[in-house]
Order: structure tokens, then sequence, then C-alpha cells
């Protein structure tokens, strides 16, 4: 992970200006840790996370030509900050919409992140599904299913909202013309630090 230069003078003044205008106050702690040549950033708690990711679900799509429908649901967030990805584990419900048939089950995934600037979010990327399982579905509709539910649910979590970034915070970075963005996970949250765009 590249390390972020400490925030210069001029950089300071402009950040005072925009907080005076703005009230600004997290500019006012980002002048502070460039001074001391830390880069300005923030935490996301492990327990924000799972709060703004299940405002996402449930999430529905129909299968098999729409003979099906696949709903996910109660996502359960865990954290792998040894490969800066994160881990999801959903409850499952497929309806057959002829019979109206419920089956129930389960799905873990894992996916990386990547920050969506304009939008101001913290998206999924890059999900795999590790596992789905559906309850008393017989092998035959289970293979079936196991064939082509992974790719759907796949297609369904990819850039979905995991987090949005606070206005003041989207301010500051716009202020300073700030284009790049880190996003490291820790074993207790998201760490997210903005700075200038890496000199290639």
């Amino acid at each position: 992970m590249p390390a972020f230069p400490a925030l210069t003078r001029r950089h300071c003044h402009r950040l005072l200006g925009a907080a005076a205008l703005g009230g600004l106050l997290p500019a006012l702690g980002a002048c502070a840790a460039g001074s001391g040549g830390g880069a300005p950033g923030y935490t996301v708690s492990r327990q924000r996370l799972n709060e703004w990711l299940a405002r996402s679900f449930p999430v529905t799509r129909g299968l098999l030509g729409g003979l099906a429908e696949l709903t996910l649901a109660s996502p359960r967030l865990n954290l792998l900050p040894a490969s800066n990805r994160i881990a999801t584990a959903l409850d499952l419900v497929l309806v057959e919409r002829l019979s109206g048939t419920r089956h129930t089950g389960g799905l873990d995934l894992d996916c990386g992140l990547r920050l969506d600037l304009p939008e101001g979010v913290v998206r999924m990327a890059d999900v795999q599904v590790n596992r789905l399982s559906i309850d008393r579905l017989p092998p035959a509709q289970q293979a079936l299913v196991s064939q082509v539910a992974p790719g759907i649910a796949e297609q369904l979590l990819q850039n979905l909202v995991l987090y949005r970034v606070p206005a003041e915070q989207l301010a500051l970075a716009r202020s300073l013309g700030w284009t790049h963005t880190a996003l490291r996970v820790l074993p207790d949250g998201l760490r997210i630090e903005p700075g200038p765009a890496v000199a290639r």
C-alpha cells in the first residue's frame, strides 16, 4: 500500500478556507494530521458497515427463465484484512413460481472493495460465491440451481453499495483536488484514506 505524503502548507490553508465556509470540522483535524506527517482518513467500524450493508437487502432476481425467484437477505459481514477483502454470509430463499414451493438456504461469498468517488460510495467488487446450499431441494434441481445461482448472485451483488462516505469527507477531498483513495480492510473495520493521485 503506497504511503501518502503529508499535507503541504498550501493544502492546509485551503482546508481552513473550506472549514470556514462550510463548517468542515474534519478539515481542521486533517491539517493537524498532515502537520504530524500522517495521512488524513478515518475508520468505519464493523458494526457500522453491517448496518449500511443491511440497507441494501433484500435483493431478488429471477432464475431459470422466470421459473424461479431467488431472494438474498440478512447479510452478516466478516472482515478479511490479510486479503484486503470482506466476506458475507446471506440467507437465501428460492421460490418456484408455478407451484409456489418455497425453499430456504444460505450463501457465502467474499469480495473486494472500490470507491465510487462521483457517487461517494464504497461498492462491492470482484464478488465470488464460495458456498450455496438450499434445504430440501431434490438432487436434480439442486444440481441445476447450483450451476446457475452462483453466477446470478455474483452479478446481483457486483457494485452493491457497502457504505456511503459522509458529505463533509467528500467535500474535503474535492476541495483538495484529491482523486485517489486507499481502502484498507482492518480487523475491526474499514480504513478510508484519501490522497492525491499516485504518480505513474
